[in-house]
């Protein structure tokens, strides 16, 4: 990658200024072979060994119409939030494949519409890790004087892969869906899906990803995101990407799947194939509105049977003829006095009132009687 800039220079006074001067600073960096020739490169693909040493050229090009005067020194990379390509603010001091680039000198004056080859090096330690190291070569506006008011940088990318065992590896974690339901009752909703891509391996990777949303009971598919091409990511980085998923049928138990297709760049091969990433999340998709309404049914109905089938009223019971009045309960008897311990007294009788064995036993007016006619 090289690129044009273009800054504005403020004179503190127009005195000051050439008449030739416009105040503009606009100027370009590109890759350069052994000549000091621009090639066909648009950035660095190197490759290099732990204690060796790699040699390279960058070509610096002032389209001003002054001389100018500009600063070179290389940094190390790293992906933004969204997964962009970015270098080390100015005042950051590297402490990757930037601290190994070495310049003649730091400052490099050139005149009005020249280009400038400026020889580098890169010193490699013994104990750089194999894989993929990134940075920049950057070229800024030298800042010397007050006149300057913006300072603009541009840099070309960097890549030097060191030799060794080589892990091309992504992994997709902190997976997580939410359903948002739509005020139909029978209505299809969406799921939004959020994960994190995390470059576990030594290799800068670029991918393909996927998000479907399927059925965590029977597996068919209920939704998805057309694929799509994420950034290029960083050994070490990591960025998290959100998807949204719309026409979702709230199926009850649902799964938010993340595939992701990993692939170097084309230039540096890794010679192995390289796994691909899944992950997934179960969630409940419920069309609440259609279940509060079924629930407010179903308890509708039970109201009406409890009423039309529950317990009948005093005096309509069953078998009964309403228009027959209900014969008024007989009184409880009462309950007779439990007998003593020794239980009842029998009544004591004579031995005459008893009858005689063995005899008739005669009444008290035969005994009259008899009585009255012996007398005669």
């Amino acid at each position: 990658m090289f690129a044009t800039v273009t800054a504005l220079l403020l004179a503190g006074a127009p005195a000051r200024a050439e008449p030739s001067d416009d105040g503009n600073r606009v100027w370009s960096v590109r890759p350069a072979n052994a000549e000091g020739k621009p090639d066909r490169r648009t950035h660095y693909t190197l490759q290099g060994d732990p204690g060796g040493k790699v040699e390279e050229h960058v070509l610096i090009t002032n389209s001003s119409k002054v001389r100018a005067s500009f600063v070179v020194y290389g940094t190390d990379a790293f992906n933004t939030s969204t997964g962009a390509f970015d270098l080390l603010p100015a005042a950051t001091k590297p402490i990757d494949i930037g601290s190994w680039m070495k310049f003649p000198s730091q400052t490099v004056d050139i005149d009005a519409g020249a280009s400038v080859s400026v020889p580098f090096l890169i010193d490699v330690p013994a104990n750089a890790t194999p894989g993929d190291h990134a940075g920049g070569v950057v070229v800024s506006l030298a800042t010397s004087g007050t006149d300057v008011k913006l300072d603009t940088r541009v840099a070309v990318r960097l890549y030097l892969r060191i030799a060794g065992l080589l892990r091309p590896t992504l992994e997709t974690q902190k997976v997580q869906a939410t359903y948002n339901g739509v005020a139909n009752p029978i209505g299809k909703g969406g799921v939004d899906v959020t994960y994190t891509v995390v470059n576990t391996g030594n290799i800068r990777l670029s991918t393909h990803a996927r998000v479907t949303v399927t059925s965590a009971i029977f597996g068919t598919r209920l939704g998805g995101e057309a694929r799509k091409d994420l950034a290029e990511l960083l050994p070490g980085q990591r960025v998290t990407y959100t998807a949204h998923i719309d026409g979702v049928f709230p199926a009850g138990p649902i799964d938010a799947n993340v595939e992701l297709e990993p692939y170097p760049d084309p230039a540096q091969p890794v010679g192995q194939q390289i796994a691909a990433a899944k992950a997934s999340v179960t969630i409940w998709a419920v069309p609440w509105l259609l279940t509060l309404l079924i629930v407010a049914v179903l308890a509708g109905l039970a109201v009406l049977i409890r009423l039309r089938f529950g317990r009948p009223r005093p005096g309509k019971g069953k078998g009964d003829d309403p228009k027959k009045p209900t014969p008024p309960t007989p009184p409880t008897p009462p309950t007779p006095p439990r007998p003593s311990a020794g239980g009842p007294k029998r009544p004591t009788r004579s031995i005459r009132d008893m009858p005689a064995v063995g005899k008739p036993a005669v009444s008290a007016s035969e005994k009259a009687g008899a009585s009255a006619g012996a007398a005669k």
